[in-house]
């Protein structure tokens, strides 16, 4: 099973207690698709999710 990059920052940010929001949602499913899309549209999708 592979571990994504967004779920190990929501991990993280759950152990230190920082509260989880709709915006950080969007940005975990954002982080776990960036070996699939690549860096640079994942920094676009980012650029552009909590506007």
């Amino acid at each position: 099973m592979k571990v994504k990059l967004g779920d190990i920052v929501a991990r993280i940010t759950k152990f230190l207690r920082i509260p989880h929001c709709k915006n950080c949602e969007k940005r975990r499913v954002i982080l776990n698709e960036a070996s699939d899309v690549g860096i640079r549209e994942t920094l676009k999708r980012l650029e552009h999710c909590c506007d």
